[in-house]
């Protein structure tokens, strides 16, 4: 799957232009499909829209070999594919109406104020006859501009594996770094926009550019902070929608059950909590195979420290239903919870390579643990004993503080923020494994039978909610709970991340008998941790290098120079 953009299937084209009343045609399209699927025109148009704030021009610009007078094969199949849009919408040019509902179709929630302004802004750059008081884009247009600097669209439109992109990352990086400090200045930053721009950019972008990249405020940008930025401009990001929710549904007179539970629903499948960069580039291996499947175990690991709940979750909001019915139909998730399952799921499940043997009579939380412990086993390390405190801190908190609300807390940790959410994050995570590791069924059964069933378990806990939103009050703690649970996750992808960029390398090798070099390992993120003060255009004096990791690390984090001493030959060879 492309790392960039997801197909995202839709009918909003069709019932736009009925609204519109646009004239239909006669017959659908020979490529009708490709319109209830993901535009590969939008994708490649909401890329060239935010081409400030999204630094992924391919090597080929950087290098300059690209031709300018021709296109790319992805180039042309954009132009197809807006010629097929523009005649299923029955119009001849791409006006602002139709250039909202592109960005609909890829499911773009970023502001679009102004974006497209900007288009026609661009296209005027690519041909200086272009009237842009017309605010129309004919296809002869778009053709101009794909063919110009700097938009041409190279074959390889996206990232295919991670390793391309993060050696794109590194190459970019590396090549912005004029001064070689392994910090990227004002002026730096500035010079990388003007190449990726192919014009010199406004001081508004610079300056945002540079905000953007400097998480931390130091004048500088690490090729820590550029990395991480990236990954979040490979994806289609999400915005948070929380000040987006329309909180007049709260009142009963307002909106039926129905109807607030829907909305709550809407707000949590779009929340960052749920489509984190994180859990967007793990799916794609964006990160390379090898960090990614790395990534994922200390993921797993941290994840494993607030998930043993569940099963007393579901016990604890059993004691307090009242409505048998109810009480029947969440006995049944804790049943299937437990590894109690029917006669067609094990059948299905022998259909899709999971042993019936794997499975049956094996509560969830042991598949998980086994799961964990197979990642280990595979990549001969382990994180368990070493996940820092404050990844979980506050996803821990949020659940403490929600089951003060006793039912309706409970129930917003298990609906809006489990069984709703978890089939899309978990989705997520079973791409990633089968891209980084290569799992197959039988090995990533948790995941399959958590996407399969938890959608089941979801509509069962749905009913218990609509018949406990009755009033204001009640709403209220339910909104209240659910946000506080997503911005949790929000907190432990973040936070996830942080760990990851703080120990390049597993602190444990589950195969190693001299354990006399833990210390060395476990050790690593402390020393990083105090000399963060130090780091900045630094000379470093390694000794005990080893295989380099932490001289690697130094440089990366700001240092000008590294020298590396070790009594051992081998390592010195393996450092270089």
């Amino acid at each position: 799957m492309p790392p960039i953009l997801y197909d995202k299937t839709t009918d909003r084209a069709a019932s736009a232009a009925q609204e519109h009343e646009q004239k239909p045609e006669p017959a659908q399209p020979p490529a009708a499909k490709t319109l209830r699927q993901r535009s590969e025109f939008a994708g490649l148009l909401a890329q060239s829209g935010l081409r400030a704030s999204l630094y992924l021009e391919r090597k080929n610009s950087i290098n300059g070999n690209v031709s300018k007078s021709n296109m790319s094969e992805g180039a042309i199949a954009a132009i197809d594919d807006l010629t097929l849009q523009l005649k299923f919408w029955g119009k001849s040019s791409l006006d602002e109406e139709a250039f909202n509902l592109l960005l609909d179709d890829i499911g773009y929630s970023r502001d679009r104020d102004g974006l497209f302004d900007d288009l026609l802004e661009d296209i005027g750059y690519a041909n200086p006859f272009f009237d842009v008081t017309s605010r129309t884009i004919s296809v002869d247009n778009m053709r101009q501009m794909y063919a110009s600097e700097p938009y041409r669209i190279p074959e390889q439109a996206v990232f295919n594996n991670g390793e391309a992109l993060m050696s794109f990352v590194e190459a970019l990086f590396r090549t912005a770094d004029v001064t070689g400090d392994n910090v990227l200045d004002y002026d730096e930053v500035k010079q990388m926009l003007r190449k990726l721009l192919g014009s010199e950019p406004t001081q508004e972008v610079i300056d945002e550019a540079f905000k953007a990249l400097d998480v931390d405020g130091d004048g500088q940008v690490n090729f820590e902070e550029f990395k991480s930025f990236m990954l979040k401009a490979n994806v289609n990001d999400v915005s948070d929608l929380s000040s987006d929710f329309n909180e007049a549904i709260l009142s009963p007179s307002h909106s039926s059950d129905l109807k607030f539970v829907t909305e709550l629903e809407k707000y949590c499948k779009a929340h960052r909590g749920v489509n984190h960069h994180l859990l967007q580039n793990l799916a794609t291996a964006a990160f390379g195979k090898k960090e990614t499947a790395d990534l994922l175990l200390r993921f797993l690991s941290a994840y494993s420290k607030f998930n043993s709940n569940f099963i007393s979750n579901i016990n604890a909001l059993l004691e307090m239903l009242d409505d048998l019915y109810h009480i029947e139909v969440l006995s049944e998730n804790l049943e299937e919870e437990m590894g109690h399952y029917d006669e067609e799921t094990l059948v299905e499940g022998e259909k899709m390579g999971i042993k019936r043997e794997s499975i049956e009579g094996i509560p969830h939380r042991q598949l998980f643990i086994e799961l964990v412990e197979l990642l280990e086993t595979k990549l001969a390390r382990s994180y368990l004993k070493f996940i820092p405190d404050y990844i979980c801190e506050k996803l821990t908190h949020a659940i403490e503080e929600s089951m003060k609300h006793g039912k309706l807390g409970l129930l917003a940790i298990l609906y809006f923020g489990s069984e709703l959410i978890v089939p899309q994050i978990y989705s997520y995570i079973l791409d990633g494994l089968r891209l980084s590791m290569g799992l197959t069924n039988e090995e990533a059964k948790f995941f399959i039978l958590h996407i399969d069933m938890d959608k089941d378990h979801a509509d069962s806990l749905r009913e218990i909610i609509i018949a406990n939103c009755r009033t204001k009050a009640e709403r209220l703690v339910l909104l209240k709970c659910t946000r506080l649970l997503l911005e949790a996750r929000v907190s432990f992808y973040d936070s996830v991340l942080k760990y990851g960029s703080e120990m390049s390398e597993p602190v444990f090798d589950v195969h190693a008998t001299d354990q006399r070099c833990f210390s060395d390992i476990a050790s690593r993120s402390n020393i990083l941790h105090m000399c963060r003060d130090h780091i900045k255009g630094a000379t470093v004096l390694d000794v005990g290098c080893g295989t380099g990791h932490l001289s690697r690390e130094l440089l990366n984090r700001g240092a000008t120079k590294t020298v590396g001493v070790d009594i051992s030959s081998d390592m010195i060879e393996a450092a270089n």
